[in-house]
């Protein structure tokens, strides 16, 4: 999944700059403009590229929800990734690697070894 992710923001590359990555969120699921990913807009979309269902989608994205303001912004997807990718920076491109920690950590459905970063984490 995570090559899939990698794929779909930059179609002809291997990483992904945080520009895109931000780019990416606003055109294909920030669907009202307002700045900001809510629950549904991000669980309708990623239900219908990834074939999630909508409680696994939720979930994913309630666990990214770093404030747990019903909002995903795009800086909260790079923090999520740096804080899990210690050789992370902003202007760091993030790999398949990088968004399999991730997912790893926040995706219900993962069945990778990391702990979750927050006690709060819905599985």
């Amino acid at each position: 999944m995570a090559a899939q992710v990698v794929h779909r923001v930059n179609p002809s590359g291997s990483h992904v700059t945080y520009d895109q990555l931000r780019k990416f969120l606003n055109v294909n699921y920030d669907r009202d403009n307002n700045g900001c990913v809510s629950y549904a807009e991000f669980s309708s979309v990623w239900t219908a590229i990834y074939h999630d269902s909508l409680d696994v989608a939720t979930k994913f994205v309630t666990n990214m929800d770093m404030d747990h303001d019903g909002c995903l912004d795009d800086i909260e997807v790079l923090v999520n990734g740096v804080r899990n990718n210690q050789h992370l920076k902003i202007d760091y491109p993030l790999g398949v690697h990088d968004f399999a920690v991730v997912l790893e950590v926040y995706h219900p459905t993962a069945t990778g070894t990391a702990s979750s970063p927050d006690p709060g984490v819905v599985g």
